[in-house]
């Protein structure tokens, strides 16, 4: 079983189980890349999001494709070719339902990965966290493949 984890530089950590049956070229994108630290912060076009910015070489295509995230949703955003494309790329998780958009409007994007509910409180720790304080370092690394 694929695990993906994020530690954070203020203290804590959380992980995600990868989707590998649902967003497999997702998950091989971003796994290359790992491990992985840069700066998360929280997103306020979508509400209760926390993301670090990515940039991967090979993007991977649309798959399992949501525009409603759920709390403990990890996510893959990019520009799609469909949309004007300014380079943005992040990784994401939720701490609360949104729906996810961007400074366009509503923005679908790759869930590829999702948090135990025992890990939902971080998550709304650091997002809470990142939304007051501004950005922080964030380690992401796979721990189980």
């Amino acid at each position: 079983m694929a695990k993906i984890k994020f530690s954070f530089a203020r203290g804590g950590h959380f992980t995600a189980k990868v989707m590998l049956d649902k967003a497999p070229k997702t998950w091989e994108a971003i796994r290359k890349q790992l491990p992985l630290t840069i700066k998360a912060y929280n997103a306020r076009w979508t509400g209760r999001e926390t993301h670090t910015k990515l940039d991967l070489p090979n993007k991977p295509p649309r798959e399992n494709q949501i525009l409603n995230a759920g709390l403990g949703d990890v996510i893959y955003a990019c520009e799609w070719s469909d949309r004007d494309v300014t380079g943005f790329e992040a990784i994401g998780w939720f701490y609360g339902t949104e729906t996810v958009r961007d400074w366009r409007g509503e923005s679908r994007v790759n869930l590829f990965a999702r948090v135990d509910q025992s890990e939902w409180p971080f998550l709304e720790e650091v997002g809470l966290r990142t939304w007051r304080e501004g950005g922080e370092d964030c380690t992401i690394t796979v721990v189980e493949d």
